[in-house]
């Protein structure tokens, strides 16, 4: 066999040695094009770990009481250790500058951490409420979203305020204080709202108040919530952390009584609740129906997206004039005062937490808002 010329070695290990840095060009090139960028989704969780580790480490200095929230900024994150500076975790993304915060609340005997981040136009974190606030025109006429009695509320006959929450469907009733008010639109249980003996009446008609404050004793379609509320038939665990503490309006009024800026409902509280029914007044603000005013108002069942079921249904109110009457939506949606002992279906009634955050969804039906 003829021995290779110097010539031709020489060639041939030019080729392999170009081969060799063409080949580490190439790798240089892929993984320049597959580093792995943080989106707006990691940063998130970064803030949320450190967030976590950091009050790990300082539980002390973490709320204590139903709904009471602190916060702890990207800056003090970074400076003392946990995160690194906001301004690397960006850096991929050219021209943008962020700051962000991560909001822990006491809820439900569980802490929730909620990273909010602020990308100006690239990106921003926004809570359902926040969202719903910044996307959707106030009205002043026709069906839609109106300010009312310092809140935002949903009123007329078709109003796109539909909610998927934890596998069941729902519907904005308004926005107050940051709370998102969401009704249960499906058909639940039906229940009697009070069946006691009643001196009064000498008989078991039932007495409507849903908690008396002075003995602490509890309707029976309140006992029945708390149950709901404790067990899994509506929420899981984690959907909990998304309910937040109440105050239930159970104030009692007459059925010709004009008021609907919530003051008569408001009159008397059942504290700190995470589950409730629909005051009348909500029901009747729905309405858009000019005649709509009292409980008395047939017309209130006219123009109203929470009058489109073939049952009646239990409201919070109970009838001042009686003490074992209570307000209930027929079928038809007028509203009626009945003794406490009928049956009546139950639509609950939740407050999402301040910081629920929006995930999607138009509120229509077809592409409801979701939250986390």
């Amino acid at each position: 066999m003829k021995s290779l010329g110097k010539d031709k070695l020489l060639k041939i290990g030019i080729g392999l040695v170009a081969g060799l840095v063409l080949i580490m060009i190439l790798l240089l090139i892929v993984h320049a094009c597959t580093k792995k960028k943080n989106s707006y989704g990691d940063i998130e969780n970064k803030m949320l770990k450190a967030a976590v580790k950091y009050y790990k480490e300082n539980e002390n200095l973490l709320p204590q009481n139903p709904n009471e929230q602190i916060s702890i900024d990207d800056v003090t994150l970074t400076s003392l250790g946990y995160l690194k500076n906001m301004a690397d975790l960006v850096k991929d993304k050219e021209g943008v500058t962020c700051t962000g915060k991560v909001v822990i609340s006491y809820n439900n005997a569980k802490y929730r951490y909620t990273p909010l981040l602020d990308c100006g136009d690239a990106y921003k974190s926004e809570t359902l409420a926040s969202y719903i606030e910044n996307h959707v025109s106030r009205v002043f006429t026709g069906n839609g979203l109106y300010d009312l009695n310092a809140e935002f509320v949903y009123r007329g006959e078709e109003v796109n305020n539909y909610v998927r929450f934890d596998g069941h469907n729902y519907r904005i009733v308004k926005i107050t204080d940051g709370h998102v008010v969401l009704i249960l639109n499906e058909k639940f249980k039906k229940v009697v709202w009070d069946d006691r003996y009643n001196n009064t009446r000498d008989r078991n008609d039932g007495l409507n108040a849903y908690y008396n404050v002075d003995n602490g004793e509890k309707s029976r379609v309140a006992a029945f919530l708390d149950e709901v509320y404790e067990s899994d038939t509506l929420f899981s665990n984690s959907a909990k952390t998304l309910i937040a503490a109440s105050d239930l309006q159970v104030g009692k009024r007459s059925e010709t009584i004009n008021y609907n800026d919530g003051s008569i409902e408001k009159s008397e509280v059942y504290a700190t609740q995470y589950i409730g029914l629909l005051p009348l007044y909500d029901y009747i603000n729905a309405s858009l129906d000019v005649n709509c005013h009292a409980a008395a108002n047939q017309s209130c069942s006219n123009y109203n997206y929470l009058n489109h079921f073939d049952y009646n249904w239990w409201l919070l109110t109970a009838d001042s004039q009686t003490n074992f009457r209570v307000y209930r939506v027929s079928n038809y949606g007028t509203i009626d005062s009945m003794k406490s002992s009928s049956n009546g279906y139950v639509r609950p009634v939740i407050h999402l937490v301040k910081d629920a955050l929006y995930v999607s969804g138009d509120g229509t039906e077809k592409n409801p808002y979701t939250v986390k």
